[in-house]
């Protein structure tokens, strides 16, 4: 009998990351649904099959889709499964819960207050860059120096906070992917849990302040209007969503930046034209959020026996919904793995989602992207690669942790 990518596909194996796509491919030439058993679930990996999900949440739910329960009794013990940041996610909820979460964030996360952002974004890149190279440096880590520092003094200014504490949304973020990340050391789990009940505390101390110190940003917004009859969310329903909207935005952000500058280092090119300013950019950001999408599936159920794609599922199977394989169906775009900015925006891509649980934040994570991959190359229209890279092996997020460059 032969083995097929399904029953090889193992996202623990540290090979993941080096043939992420052609085993996403792999899966989808079997179907746009397979059964998987390395991860106990069903692949969704079709284009079309991943939209007719991610549109209709009352067959395929995503509440209680993710839950830390598969953690060490250790790390349980420092931050409980019930605890607000694992209970209150806009990702993981549907129905009432999920829009007592988001429609409050979507009053507060304006396109007006995005847009407002660009100026302060575009000097906080700029200013990276200026002190990119220390004395004496011949190559610097463009991941740490520019990468994730970016999108954490965004995350920052955008909740109203100092871009002081920008350094403290990192380690937070990075805590959150750690669950994800199959077979570490115990010790890392609970180091993770650590900071989750550091991160709740934080954003707990400031919901219930006076605000004091606290911009004209989304916290302000959100405490103000629920303390004047906006909305009424409680205490862990704001702190959850606060903090997993804080992760969503900086994570995911990063995540798109590294997948990017990791491609656009290797292919001269458009770096040049990038440096010349003659490519276009936001068709180019859009290009790149396709081909390297950063989150590459999230999970749903099935609420009852249902056809999807052909394949009879029964009532609460596991769906893997793969972001990434769908973004790469021949059926849907054509050469699918090559970078087109010419390409047509029709269809989309599923890189921010699609339905309901489309990505609040994903106008800033545009903004963002298209600011970095201008600023960059300009600054520094030679740089390159001076290392071996390596992404982490991660079936949710894609990232890669360290990009060293020389200029």
């Amino acid at each position: 009998m032969a083995i097929s990518a399904a029953d090889t596909f193992d996202p623990s194996s540290s090979d993941l990351a080096s043939v992420r796509f052609a085993a996403l491919a792999g899966l989808r030439a079997r179907g746009p649904v397979v059964f998987v058993p390395a991860i106990g679930a069903w692949a969704v990996t079709g284009y079309r099959a991943v939209r007719e999900v991610l549109a209709d949440p009352a067959r395929f739910p995503s509440g209680g889709t993710y839950r830390p329960d598969h953690l060490p009794a250790a790390a349980l013990a420092v931050y409980p499964a019930d605890g607000a940041l694992w209970r209150h996610s806009m990702v993981s909820s549907d129905g009432a819960h999920h829009r007592r979460l988001r429609e409050p964030m979507a009053r507060a996360f304006t396109a007006r207050r995005v847009h407002a952002l660009g100026p302060a974004v575009t000097a906080d890149a700029d200013g990276l860059l200026q002190r990119l190279f220390r004395a004496g440096e011949s190559t610097v880590d463009l991941y740490r120096r520019f990468v994730q520092p970016l999108p954490a003094r965004t995350i920052a200014r955008s909740f109203g906070l100092s871009v002081e504490e920008a350094a403290r949304f990192t380690a937070w973020s990075d805590a959150f992917l750690v669950p994800q990340v199959p077979g570490l050391p115990e010790a890392a789990y609970v180091q993770a849990a650590r900071q989750f009940a550091e991160f709740d505390a934080y954003v707990r101390d400031t919901v219930r302040g006076d605000l004091r110190g606290i911009g004209d940003g989304i916290i302000r917004t959100l405490v103000e209007s629920g303390r004047h009859g906006g909305h009424d969310l409680t205490e862990d329903e704001l702190v959850g969503d606060i903090a997993n909207v804080v992760f969503a935005g900086h994570e995911t952000t990063v995540s798109s930046l590294s997948n990017a500058f990791v491609r656009l280092l290797r292919d001269r090119d458009l770096w040049a034209g990038l440096a010349a300013g003659s490519v276009p950019v936001a068709d180019l950001a859009e290009e790149l959020l396709r081909v390297d999408t950063a989150g590459i599936g999230l999970f749903r159920t099935t609420a009852g026996p249902v056809r999807l794609a052909g394949v009879d599922l029964p009532a609460g199977a596991r769906l893997w919904v793969a972001f990434g394989a769908a973004n790469r169906d021949p059926e849907v775009f054509a050469a699918p793995d090559v970078v087109d900015p010419g390409r047509s925006r029709t269809p989309p891509s599923v890189t921010f989602g699609h339905g309901i649980h489309a990505c609040i934040g994903s106008a800033l994570a545009r903004l963002q992207v298209q600011i970095a991959i201008t600023a960059v190359p300009r600054a520094f229209p030679t740089l390159h690669l001076d290392g071996g890279i390596a992404e982490t092996p991660n079936f949710v997020i894609r990232s890669t942790p360290h990009l060293p460059v020389a200029r």
